[in-house]
């Protein structure tokens, strides 16, 4: 019967739950931006077969062009567009890629556990942690779990490997990370 129903889901949303954080892997990508010798680095993660979701902080006003490699198989694949949802630290990174999507889910439980994907210093890293609350009246959530440079853009999955949000920074003074909440991106995917 679970297969049945995650069949009729990944048909209806045109992803699959995964069952765990861990299955994810080829959703997840790491994003490149070269300009001249410096290097600007996040993680996004693959919301359809032409669609990689990132913070635009990564990406925007750089002056070079995206390029993204898939942290399960290491091939690269370029970028044709990308344009920002709304007003939110968060960008869609157009072109044709490969991985099993990841599914949204806007349950979000405060204490419940969390993975976090991303690329500090160029490094793959599974963070782990849990949802501590939300900040900003209910527009950014608190994560205890890991996350530094170049986790920004990471995706922040639930225990079904299901999408709850997206990183967008570090929290110092209460060694946290933030996140913007999938209700908030969910108006514009």
């Amino acid at each position: 019967m679970k297969s049945i129903v995650m069949l009729l889901l990944s048909l209806l949303s045109g992803s699959v739950v995964a069952d765990n954080p861990y299955a994810v892997e080829s959703a997840i990508y790491k994003v490149v931006v070269p300009v001249g010798n410096s290097t600007y680095l996040g993680t996004g993660v693959l919301l359809s077969p032409d669609k990689i979701l990132t913070n635009c902080h990564i990406v925007q006003g750089k002056g070079g062009w995206p390029k993204v490699m898939q942290r399960k198989t290491g091939d690269w694949f370029g970028v044709t567009k990308y344009y920002q949802l709304g007003k939110l630290d968060a960008c869609i990174l157009v072109g044709g890629f490969e991985g099993r999507p990841v599914a949204l889910s806007a349950n979000i439980v405060e204490g419940e556990n969390i993975w976090l994907y991303g690329y500090p210093s160029e490094i793959p890293v599974i963070g782990q942690g849990a949802v501590l609350g939300y900040a900003d009246g209910g527009k950014t959530l608190r994560l205890g779990a890991f996350c530094s440079g170049g986790s920004s853009g990471g995706p922040v999955l639930n225990a079904h490997g299901e999408l709850i949000g997206l990183n967008f920074a570090v929290y110092r003074h209460q060694n946290s990370c933030l996140a913007i909440p999938v209700s908030e991106l969910r108006q514009y995917l």
